[in-house]
């Protein structure tokens, strides 16, 4: 699929093109700054307001704002959000042009851009900062680019109708990404398990690149492999009403004898969602995780979807028999058990119990694409688990399975499909046996007037934990992080505060020239200080204090929006209210097991089934799938149906395929329905059905110039689902 036939197809259906989006970032040592930029176009012959809901990293702390409308650069504000929305009303209300962009929450962000007039097109520019983390030798960068379909209803999870998600195969745009790095990373070997990309060093810095035009179907990730990993660095800078430290520690714990019998419960997504590679690794991951099991340890597994079912059902102890029963179960596990009900799953692996008072821990391997995960959270924390996450494929939901973590002490991994998924597993499962602190204490020079995280959770043998402190005077000295172990050893990490961009001994730098024509007081703090503030308002329990920090340090929040209004002359004014236009995501590579070839293949399949449903032929196809936008919500992503009786059958229609003649969707329907919850339809089982000819003329044709069959079925069935007849398909063959 061409990302130029893509644009053709979205903008003569009626809606918003997003033409393109270039990233651009800086990694200095463990800080990085990202600049996105996304481009509309309106291609139609009314104003409208365009919708994006996208994502970023769960820690991004946005920092800056800026609208291109034409040849104007208007600089945006953050406002308190009910006076944003109420500024944004008012200007669309009065033809003006308005872009605003909220949290919809925790690393998912909408973007509105209003009053786009036809012919015109709009360039939103954001900036973001983000802290890494040492895992051993490595550091990872992730930017996420698509969000994948979620189980559940995003209403219910607090998101407005205008900001739900929509998905669409032929969703594409163009995608470009420059990653600078220089410090402590510059001489690090980089590779990219998402995308193919260009490393070129010169001088102090590395340049990495994507490599051609990718599509926006993956989370990019680049992983920087270091030969001496920094064991602790702090920084210091202004801030609004003192100065501030960030100190970064590598702690190294070592092992002390041999780890404390464990209860340890596998929970295991199967749902569809997880189809196709992440299934497939997330076995060769579970055996070798079983053979990791130690003698002493007791175990079950439950694999989920819709339902759920468990192993034993009880805790058994480690041995020849339990784990060749074990080893039965995983290579049996398929993502063929319906939705996302991860809450039930884990509720029921919390009840199971067995002898003895062992640690109980819980490993979790999930995409976590799931709407509403707060009271799952809730629950996970109450249980008396440690939990130990991984997100697997290529947009998995970072702030539920990384908070899912954080929140019981366990710990979080992200793995993409085209990394060694089961190697990486198993390397996260090992972390359970772990050594950790008993006790970590930050010594700071002098007394902070407060510091973050308070207190200190968790702490890992090769993780990495980022400290804040708060001075009224500026900081000179050493900050050291001591680590208290089980055997009442202390370890020690120290360095030398310096300040934010200097390599100095730890003097003061000057301050920071405002901007020309603004006083002290009118400059935006350093962004450390910024990144600090943003730390320290999702500490807070008042939200009035919370959403005042946040405007006064201009940062983005669930209490706060950013906003550009542009006024515009006279005459120039849209005379009526914009016509709503919903930017869909790109589907997620691998999402129920998909290759992103099925995109082409589902266009070419389109002008064979508009024949078969018999549209007029001076109908464009993408009016026909613009039609069927809410079937494909409401079937393809939306919480399955409880099950209804099944479609009627036809006269003189039979199981057997010979005696079977299709020349209509709602017959073909009624066969499936028949069929069963079986795999994909084969050639041979299509071509007998007696089918339009020009169905079964597309699919040879498509064969025949080299097209995969599975990859070509799925396309036609695609369109089927979408259709009004698809309405009556059961929900498991769905």
């Amino acid at each position: 699929m061409r990302a130029s036939t893509a644009a053709v197809l979205e903008a003569r259906g009626g809606t918003v093109v997003l033409e393109d989006v270039r990233a651009e970032a800086a990694l200095d040592d463990l800080s990085a700054e990202i600049t996105v930029a996304q481009r509309y176009r309106n291609a139609e012959d009314t104003n409208i307001e365009a919708v994006y809901t996208f994502p970023l990293p769960l820690d991004g702390v946005l920092l800056g704002f800026e609208v291109e409308l034409g040849d104007r650069k208007l600089a945006g504000m953050v406002v308190e959000k009910k006076e944003a929305e109420r500024h944004y009303e008012d200007a669309i209300t009065d033809g003006d042009a308005a872009v605003m962009l909220q949290q919809v929450e925790p690393g998912l962000y909408t973007a509105n851009v209003g009053n786009l007039l036809p012919g015109e097109t709009a360039v939103i520019r954001f900036t973001y900062a983000l802290l890494l983390r040492w895992s051993g030798d490595r550091v990872r960068l992730m930017m996420p680019t698509t969000i994948a379909p979620r189980y559940g209803d995003p209403t219910a999870a607090g998101l407005a109708p205008h900001q739900a998600p929509e998905h669409a195969f032929d969703a594409e745009r163009s995608f470009a990404l420059k990653v600078a790095v220089s410090g402590v990373l510059a001489d690090a070997r980089f590779n990219s398990p998402s995308h193919d990309v260009t490393v070129a060093a010169g001088g102090h810095e590395t340049i990495v690149e994507i490599a051609g035009s990718p599509a926006m179907d993956r989370d990019f990730v680049l992983e920087a492999r270091a030969s001496r990993p920094t064991a602790a660095c702090a920084v210091a800078d202004r801030d609004l009403d003192g100065h501030v430290v960030l100190a970064s520690f590598h702690p190294e714990i070592p092992v002390q004898g041999e780890p404390e019998p464990r209860s340890i419960k596998i929970v295991v997504d199967c749902s569809g969602s997880m189809g196709g590679e992440s299934m497939a690794q997330a076995r060769a991951a579970l055996e070798r995780i079983l053979d990791g099991l130690r003698p002493g340890d007791v175990f079950d597994i439950v694999a989920f979807g819709s339902s759920h079912r468990a192993l034993f059902d009880r805790e058994m102890a480690v041995a020849e028999t339990s784990l060749a029963q074990a080893r039965r179960f995983v290579r049996g596990l398929d993502a063929g058990m319906g939705g996302t009900e991860i809450g039930r799953a884990l509720a029921a692996a919390y009840a199971i119990r067995g002898e003895g008072d062992r640690s109980r821990d819980l490993f979790l391997i999930t995409d976590g694409q799931v709407w509403k995960a707060q009271p799952v959270i809730a629950e996970a924390k109450a249980s008396g688990h440690r939990i130990f996450t991984v997100g697997v494929g290529s947009a998995a939901a970072e702030a539920f399975v990384r908070d899912l973590a954080d929140g019981t002490g366990g710990a979080c991994e992200l793995v993409a499909p085209r990394e060694d998924m089961a190697d990486r597993i198993h390397r996260h499962f090992q972390r359970m046996y772990a050594p950790r602190a008993r006790t970590t204490a930050v010594r700071w020079p002098a007394a902070p007037d407060r510091s973050l995280p308070d207190p200190i959770g968790a702490v890992y043998d090769g993780d990495t934990l980022h400290v804040f402190g708060w001075f009224t005077d500026w900081p000179e000295g050493t900050v050291a992080l001591d680590v208290t172990l089980e055997n009442g050893r202390v370890v020690t990490h120290e360095a030398a505060i310096r300040g934010f961009g200097e390599s100095t001994d730890g003097a003061a730098p000057a301050p920071a020239a405002p901007p020309s024509g603004a006083t002290p007081e009118d400059a935006l703090p350093p962004t450390l200080a910024r990144v600090a503030a943003a730390r320290r308002m999702s500490a807070m329990e008042d939200d009035t204090a919370a959403a005042d920090r946040a405007v006064r340090y201009q940062l983005m929040s669930r209490w706060t929006n950013y906003l550009v209004i542009h006024v515009r002359a006279e005459g120039e004014r849209a005379d009526d209210l914009p016509e709503l236009r919903k930017v869909p995501q790109v589907m997620a590579a691998g999402w129920h097991g998909l290759s992103h070839t099925l995109v082409g293949a589902a266009v070419d399949m389109g002008d064979a089934f508009a024949e078969f449903r018999g549209v007029a032929a001076s109908a464009p196809l993408e009016e026909h799938l613009l039609s069927q936008a809410a079937p494909l919500r409401r079937h393809m992503f939306a919480p399955p149906p409880r099950p209804g009786p099944r479609s009627p059958r036809p006269p003189g229609l039979t199981g057997h395929p010979d005696d079977v003649a299709c020349s209509t969707p709602e017959a073909l329907v009624a066969w499936l329905n028949s069929r069963g919850p079986l795999p994909l339809p084969t050639w041979h089982e299509l071509s007998v059905l007696r089918l339009p000819p020009e169905i079964i003329t597309t699919l040879q044709g498509g064969m025949s110039s080299g097209d995969d069959e599975p990859t070509l079925i799925a396309a036609f069935l695609y369109f089927l689902a979408i259709s009004d007849a698809g309405r009556a398909l059961d929900r498991q063959v769905r």
